[in-house]
């Protein structure tokens, strides 16, 4: 009974594990996402300056002073808010990934060491099963 009671747990175990694996993929998933929002930031950073520049030029303007250059700091501040922003949403990510990898290596082994107390108790059990029926043969004789 001990024996199929540690068999349960350490299945337990490895499901436990695979769920956590799991997790973990779909969040790397999600990290990959975010750096992806991240290139895109950084893209449409670049094609907005790039805009600016040629249509000041284009008309003759200084791109690089006055109200043209405070609109392209404008662009690049919110740009790079928005590209720190994924990045920290990158690092959340990791972070939670190995949150889920510990809690299902916890998980896992308190499954295993349930089961080693399981099959101990079974050891035990047996033990006092024998012990009283010796105790009733002797009495009986």
């Amino acid at each position: 009974m001990g024996k199929a009671q540690q068999d349960m747990y350490n299945a337990q175990a490895k499901q436990a594990e695979m769920q956590a694996r799991n997790q973990v993929l779909q969040n790397r998933a999600e990290v990959l996402n975010h750096k992806r929002q991240g290139i895109e930031v950084l893209k449409k950073i670049s094609q907005n300056l790039s805009s600016i520049n040629a249509r000041a030029a284009a008309g003759s303007i200084d791109p690089f002073s006055g109200s043209v250059q405070n609109l392209a700091i404008y662009n690049l501040g919110k740009g790079a808010t928005d590209f720190y922003t994924s990045r920290e949403n990158q690092m959340i990510g990791q972070a939670q990934s190995s949150i889920i990898e510990a809690g299902g290596s916890m998980q896992s082994a308190q499954y295993l060491m349930a089961g080693k107390l399981a099959r101990q108790q079974g050891y035990i059990n047996a033990i006092g099963i024998m012990s009283d029926r010796a105790i009733q043969a002797a009495g009986l004789m």
